[in-house]
């Protein structure tokens, strides 16, 4: 049955703390997930852990709850996945997630989640997510894949220097010309630029570029 979802993205997650049920490869994925969006609490409830979360424990990017689940394990949590192999765990990790008003993810069981992953690709703060309601998440990697071609790091490196910028923006362009500066620079050959390595020819164009707009803007003000 296909999964009606509406898509929003965590923020702050270095504040919340998220908890992973399982400790094989699934798990790891998730966790690591996790850490890649700034989780910060992450705890992983699992008698054992595979070698990849082993590592993350070992370096101290999570903690680990070394036995079964139990009952009241979720108190405090702002979301949950479960990823065990036991049904009845994942059922019974859904309903106590679902009775605290807890954020809940069971692995391929979306009827049992208030919230799906979607296959992500991750470009610094680029951030594009995929979802198939469910239906195929083999199609959503798939086509993760093929983005990936398409979206390079020079898109992280686009969205480095917009921030760089934001802030001069805010202060020295009037708000009406503000939108029009964006949609220029994100249509100007800086992506190319950066595509190609040229760090400063992207910085200087956008440079450039913020320099026309001040002049339009104070040229509109003095008519």
């Amino acid at each position: 049955m296909s999964v009606k979802s509406y898509p929003i993205n965590l923020v702050r997650l270095e504040e919340r703390r998220c908890v992973v049920v399982g400790g094989g490869d699934v798990a790891r994925r998730k966790v690591e997930s996790l850490l890649d969006a700034g989780a910060r609490q992450v705890v992983v409830i699992s008698p054992c852990l595979g070698d990849g979360l082993a590592q993350l424990r070992r370096r101290g990017r999570i903690q680990h709850l070394a036995r079964d689940y139990r009952p009241g394990d979720l108190k405090g949590a702002f979301l949950v996945i479960a990823t065990t192999n036991d049904p009845e765990v994942n059922e019974a990790v859904s309903q106590e997630a679902e009775a605290e008003g807890i954020l809940v993810n069971v692995a391929d069981h979306p009827d049992h989640c208030n919230f799906i992953v979607p296959s992500t690709l991750r470009r610094g703060d680029l951030v594009i997510g995929l979802s198939t309601g469910g239906q195929s998440p083999a199609l959503a990697a798939s086509l993760r894949r093929q983005l990936e071609q398409a979206f390079g790091s020079e898109y992280a490196a686009f969205l480095e220097l917009a921030g760089d910028l934001r802030r001069r923006v805010a202060h020295e362009l009037p708000a009406s010309a503000r939108a029009r500066f964006w949609y220029d620079l994100a249509g100007s050959p800086a992506l190319a630029l950066l595509r190609d390595g040229q760090q400063a020819e992207a910085r200087g164009l956008a440079d450039e570029l913020l320099a026309a707009h001040l002049a339009r803007a104070d040229g509109d003000a003095r008519q």
